[in-house]
Order: structure tokens, then sequence, then C-alpha cells
């Protein structure tokens, strides 16, 4: 498969996944997971982390849709069930947040998404978690993922 034909097999499956109606609780077992390249910021309690990228996930085999802040060294997932899409503007209402030191924690809240028209553009992802630990903020922006069309697996080389 090609980088433009994954590219718009990505773009479906985020158009899809936010898509009205579109719900974690779908019959299909097929995770989704979408990267979204550009600028983001996490804080954890009042404090700044380094953010490298951005994920959204959804996992309908286990009811769980993520936003997953990607760092240097783990992700920190701000996660949720229960979401709604209203022709573009995407919320997902929080009941936790994976962490890579403490797991799954309890957490209120909710992420907002806004997705252009286009459905490749995020213009914004806004979660805001309160737990024991402190508040955690993820804000970010960007586009979809374009996938590398380099393949490892080369059948050529193989004589």
């Amino acid at each position: 498969m090609n980088a433009r034909t994954l590219l718009g097999a990505t773009a479906l499956a985020l158009t899809l996944a936010i898509a009205p109606g579109a719900r974690a609780q779908d019959d299909s077992d097929q995770s989704i997971v979408v990267t979204i390249v550009g600028p983001c910021e996490l804080t954890l309690a009042g404090r700044p982390v380094d953010c490298s990228g951005v994920a959204y996930m959804a996992f309908p085999a286990t009811h769980r849709i993520n936003f997953t802040a990607v760092t240097q060294t783990a992700g920190w997932a701000f996660s949720g069930e229960e979401d709604d899409n209203d022709d573009g503007d995407y919320t997902l209402t929080l009941d936790s947040v994976l962490t890579p030191a403490a797991g799954r924690v309890e957490a209120e809240g909710e992420c907002q998404m806004q997705v252009d028209q286009d459905r490749r553009t995020v213009r914004s992802i806004d979660c805001n978690a309160k737990t024991d630990a402190g508040v955690m903020r993820l804000k970010a922006s960007g586009v979809i993922a374009e996938a590398d069309d380099d393949d490892d697996d080369d059948d050529s080389a193989r004589g």
C-alpha cells in the first residue's frame, strides 16, 4: 500500500471515528489509531512536560477512546467511553488518564477537538482532566500524519 492510499485510509478512519453517530461502542473490533502531527503542550499538575506528538485512538473491543500525548519516554492517555460529534466539533467525556507510573487513574473532564471540513486538519485539541494528583492538560493542533511508505519487508530482496 502506498503512502497516498494509506493517508486516504487514515483520513477515512478519522472521519468515520468522528462522524455523526459514531461511537466507541461500535460492533467492530478494528482499532483506530491516527497520528496528529503538529505542536502540542502537556501540563501535569502545573508542570510542563515536553510533548512530541499526539495520537487519537479508538478501541471498540474495550469501548475506550484515548487522546494520547507522546513524550520522549512515555505516553499519557486521556481516556473515556462517552463521545459526541457535532459536524467537526468532537467531545470526549473523560473518566481516566493512563499514566506511565501509576497506570489508569480516575479523572473528571473532557477533551474537545475541532476538525476542518477537509477532515485532515485538526484545528485544536484541548483536554482537561482533574485527578487526585492535580489537573492534567493537553493542547494540540496539526494534520493527520502521512504514512511512511518505506516497507522494511521488501520481498524483492529475498531471492
